[in-house]
């Protein structure tokens, strides 16, 4: 984690295998390293067709939060 740095998110990509007519879902988790609250927000280039939840919060510090989409 470099200086600044918030929150550690894993995976850093995420892949999606297309299957047509299903919906798939990745997950991925944001860790807070810090003694702090650390508030975050996922926005989509389509929310029509991408659903993130949760996609707003507060990670507790020292803790982790996982967020599908």
């Amino acid at each position: 984690m470099s200086t600044g740095e918030l929150l550690s998110i894993e995976p850093l990509e995420l892949k999606f295998p297309f299957e047509l007519k299903k919906q798939i879902s990745c997950s991925l988790q944001l860790s807070n390293k810090t003694d702090s609250y650390v508030a975050f927000k996922v926005k989509t280039t389509n929310p029509k067709k991408y659903c993130v939840r949760p996609n707003a919060g507060i990670v507790l510090p020292r803790s982790t939060c996982d967020v599908i989409g």
